[in-house]
């Protein structure tokens, strides 16, 4: 389209409509621009270029209908510009004043509309100032496919709000709110908190997903007021999802630790890093270096994490390095692909992994791609059902446990004979019975034929990345690329510093903790009693450590069992680059100040360094980025043996329990996004449901070999019979205190819905 030539070429076009994901419309005019040999004015946003064919895109003709776009759109709109949250960010502003007419010739009474009425509990619309441009309502309903907004009246009574006047659920509504041009659209959070000139922008990331969305951080008087999508050309349109741009005030959430705690009591932080760093004098002078163990998480930059293993390793002398993991899962780092693979995918296959609840950006990416190419084979190997209204996926439903079984027996199926293939089955399938012969095969089919085959995975069964090195080995040199869907959302960046980052590393730490081997274990953002698979393990290890030391921004499960806990800087108050699904490097800029005595991790080390004096100078100007790969972590070889997967085990006669990742409550607190939480996150078929005598929603206890928890669930008809499933990363209740598998069931209470 011209308005897409002009952009390339540095012309300036006024839009208020177009925007190049959503396609063309001309419903504002206010792209007008004179092509030589047509008769009237063209709209630059839906006329396409053609060879030879010469564009004005300013002249006296062209001001001229600009101007009267503008005169008509001043005709209602309010002058609330002194007090309106776009002001100075307002492409109405920045248009009247390029284009538009010096004064307005209407002096009748404007049309009174609603001022700040809620589409949800994060958006507010004034239909006074809108512009009826649609770019929101196209947004929801053609490219989400959630079609929560829609344009209601006639004239100049039409108004932009919600279908039936509910408000809009979707976890991408936020992105309306970058998408207006003016300031029809505002963010609850953010109203009437700051002006243009009193704010620091910075580039940043969001860090909690493993997505890694490019944002905009708007800091104010020392805290983060707004978060907004930042888009990268060629890479990223910049959408976010709610919990992305609303998530963010986990940084000011009253249980985020700003004071350092020394057994048990509040205590300075100079005298608590002190104490650390004489224990782990100690430690290391009276047992060694190996004595010590650290474990990396949470929501630490890469460049933290080199920090901490330079001083792990050349100061304390300790090999006994991990990464807090919350799946056992590991993919190689010489088949992860990159969003692109997506885009150029003629195939794209699922395992375990919903990416609307674990990595919604990539399911707008998905739903773009199969919008793009209707023949897309969209299919997904998991224990519930992944399609949706949004994203049709052909699933094959297992049992938990079989996903990498079904997977090796398609593969197997379609590509008999391979060599590698009879490695990774050599110690046979195990029990498939009643997986559906005919999904096995064209799933086979797709694994195989396809041209570029692009895998989502979840990490939550280990056996999977054997079958994911064999299916490269068979397609040889037709693409095929994994992202993988699982957190912390830094890990990568964390191995690129010189964490290992498999789960048999910190399983090897817990195990020789549990064993008296270690004099002090410490946690740099990792909160394993909510992470580990194995919290039984986890609890012997708290027992056992004669020093536990945790650095956190919130209090870790187990508290009790710590000797020091030190707080952190989190994300937007220190500079770090962070790795995301990808592979890919990132940076995100500081927007404010670390509160209380928050500090940055080279902070600590220092102060450890000093009290075991030992000489260590921190590398400040350690650079991540290789200059072969650019933002991406350098590729490695993909490894050539393939270890045999085990059997599958035989279906339980009752209830499994599966699990998977919620984004929206991932275990980091936020007030903002505390009425969009479900409170009954669990779900349940409405024939379990009957079974058990639920009609809506009810808090059940499960309950294995004496192990027992409290899970609040809702019938969901999209859920498979037979299947609880409960999600990972909830503080209160986490699926690990049972894992997953089969369990028994009882009703505890009945929750009736108003």
């Amino acid at each position: 389209m011209i308005a897409d030539a002009a952009a390339k070429l540095g012309i300036d076009v006024p839009v208020y409509c177009y925007h190049e994901a959503l396609g063309p419309l001309g419903a504002c005019r206010m792209c007008l621009v004179q092509v030589e040999k047509m008769p009237k004015l063209a709209t630059a946003c839906t006329t396409a270029v053609s060879e030879g064919m010469v564009v004005h895109t300013r002249g006296p003709a062209v001001d001229k209908g600009r101007k009267g776009v503008l005169e008509f759109l001043l005709i209602n709109h309010p002058l609330d510009c002194p007090v309106c949250d776009k002001g100075g960010e307002c492409f109405l502003q920045d248009y009247t004043f390029q284009y538009g007419p010096p004064a307005g010739r209407f002096e009748e009474p404007k049309i009174q509309k609603v001022k700040d009425g809620p589409i949800n509990e994060f958006i507010l619309v004034d239909q006074e100032r809108c512009v009826l441009c649609q770019r929101c309502v196209r947004f929801m309903g053609e490219y989400v496919g959630e079609p929560q907004l829609l344009l209601e009246g006639r004239g100049v009574e039409t108004v932009v709000t919600t279908v039936d006047h509910e408000p809009a659920t979707s976890q991408f509504s936020g992105n309306v709110i970058d998408l207006c041009p003016v300031g029809a659209l505002l963010s609850v959070p953010y109203h009437h908190k700051a002006r243009p000139w009193n704010i620091e922008r910075e580039e940043s990331v969001c860090t909690l997903c493993p997505v890694g969305c490019t944002t905009l951080a708007t800091g104010r008087d020392g805290h983060i007021v707004r978060i907004e999508g930042r888009p990268v050309p060629d890479r990223s349109w910049g959408w976010l999802c709610d919990r992305g741009r609303f998530g963010f005030d986990f940084a000011v959430n009253p249980s985020r630790l700003i004071t350092s705690y020394l057994e048990g009591r509040e205590e300075a932080a100079a005298r608590t890093t002190r104490q650390v760093g004489q224990w782990l004098r100690d430690a290391v002078s009276q047992h060694g270096g190996n004595s010590v163990a650290f474990v990396a998480g949470g929501l630490h930059s890469t460049e933290e994490a080199y920090q901490l293993n330079r001083f792990a390793r050349e100061v304390v002398g300790t090999e006994r390095l991990a990464v807090s993991r919350d799946v056992p899962g590991y993919l190689p780092r010489g088949l992860n692909g990159t969003f692109a693979d997506i885009d150029d995918a003629d195939a794209v296959v699922l395992i375990g992994t919903d990416p609307y609840e674990s990595v919604p950006v990539v399911h707008l990416r998905l739903r773009d791609r199969a919008r793009a190419l209707p023949s897309l084979k969209l299919m997904g190997v998991a224990p519930r059902s992944l399609s949706r209204e949004t994203l049709r996926v052909d699933t094959l439903v297992t049992h938990v446990g079989q996903e990498a079984a079904v997977l090796a027996a398609a593969l197997s199926d379609a590509a008999r004979g391979h060599a590698v293939l009879a490695e990774l089955v050599s110690n046979g399938l195990g029990d498939l019975s009643g997986i559906d012969g005919e999904a096995l095969a064209e799933l086979g089919s797709t694994l195989v034929n396809s041209e570029h085959l692009t895998v989502l995975w979840d990490g939550l069964e280990a056996d999977v990345e054997p079958v994911l090195v064999a299916l490269q080995s068979v397609r040889g040199d037709k693409p095929t690329r994994v992202l993988p869907t699982w957190g912390p959302s830094n890990w990568r960046g964390f191995e690129r510093a010189g964490f290992d980052a498999r789960i048999e590393s910190l399983t090897g730490i817990l195990e020789d903790a549990r064993d008296g081997k270690l004099q002090m274990l410490v946690l740099w953002g990792a909160d394993l009693l909510r992470e580990y698979p194995d919290q039984e393990l986890v609890r012997q290890a708290y027992a056992r450590v004669p020093v536990l030391v945790a650095e956190s921004l919130f209090p870790p499960a187990g508290h009790e069992s710590f000797k020091a806990i030190l707080p952190q800087a989190g994300p937007g108050e220190v500079y770090g680059t962070y790795v995301n699904m990808e592979a890919r490097l990132q940076v995100a800029m500081p927007s404010v100040q670390p509160p209380g005595q928050a500090r940055p991790t080279k902070t600590y080390v220092t102060a450890w360094a000093r009290a075991m004096e030992k000489p260590f100078v921190l590398q400040e100007d350690w650079d991540p980025y290789d200059d072969n790969s650019g933002d991406l972590v350098p590729e490695e070889s993909v490894p050539r043996e393939v270890r045999p997967i085990a059997p599958a085990s035989s279906a339980p006669d009752g209830y499994e329990l599966i699990t998977g990742v919620l984004v929206i409550e991932n275990g980091i607190p936020s007030d903002f996004l505390k009425p969009r939480v479900p409170q009954y996150p669990g779900r349940i078929s409405p024939s379990d449901a009957d079974r058990l005598g639920i009609r809506n929603q009810a808090v059940i206890k499960l309950s294995r070999e004496g192990r027992e928890m409290t899970a609040a669930v809702a019938v969901d008809p999209a859920m498979t019979p037979g299947r609880i499933y409960m999600p990972l990363g909830l503080a209160d209740a986490p699926v690990n205190a049972l894992g997953t598998g089969a369990v028994n069931v009882t009703v505890i209470e009945e929750v009736h819905s108003a």
